[in-house]
């Protein structure tokens, strides 16, 4: 249920207002929660990110629903990439692509940061940088090391080699 003065604009913008303070101080100690009205504008940063529909706030005379959206199965292009990347990947030569070689060297030089970052730096999408690292771990050029919060990225193959490769 939506709280006095708490309209659904308002929650788009960040506004919040905790039902139960006691609760909202114990959460916030325990580092089970960030930040106070941070949760819905990222729902909503988050969906844009991911080329998801806007997800839809509604308000029933003060019963509250968010409804979350999805791609449909061909909407991502995964089947089509997948199966080009199977049929690249089962040929004796591997042949990496300018963007291969893109992701290899950030990977090279950063190898602890997140997905998140890897898009920002290199300015594509979190779904992209995703699809090339699956990509590279398939070939066996690139391996995890560590957990997915605290690995790191590690190149399978010398530099020298990846940098004539394609």
């Amino acid at each position: 249920m939506l709280l006095n003065n708490v309209s659904i604009q308002k929650m788009k913008e960040g506004y919040s207002k905790p039902r139960n303070p006691a609760v909202a101080r114990a959460f916030a100690y325990m580092k089970i929660i960030e930040k106070w009205g941070t949760g819905i504008p990222r729902i909503f940063r988050e969906c844009k990110e991911y080329g998801l529909q806007e997800p839809e706030l509604i308000d029933f005379d003060g019963d509250f629903r968010v409804n979350l959206y999805r791609k449909a199965k061909g909407e991502f292009g995964v089947n089509d990439i997948t199966t080009q990347t199977t049929q690249t990947t089962q040929t004796d030569a591997l042949k990496l692509s300018e963007d291969d070689k893109k992701m290899l060297a950030i990977i090279h030089d950063k190898p602890a940061m997140t997905q998140k970052e890897y898009a920002f730096e290199l300015g594509w999408t979190v779904d992209r940088v995703k699809y090339y690292l699956r990509k590279m771990k398939r070939q066996h050029v690139i391996n995890r090391v560590g957990s997915s919060h605290n690995g790191h990225w590690e190149v399978l193959i010398e530099a020298k080699a990846w940098q004539r490769l394609g």
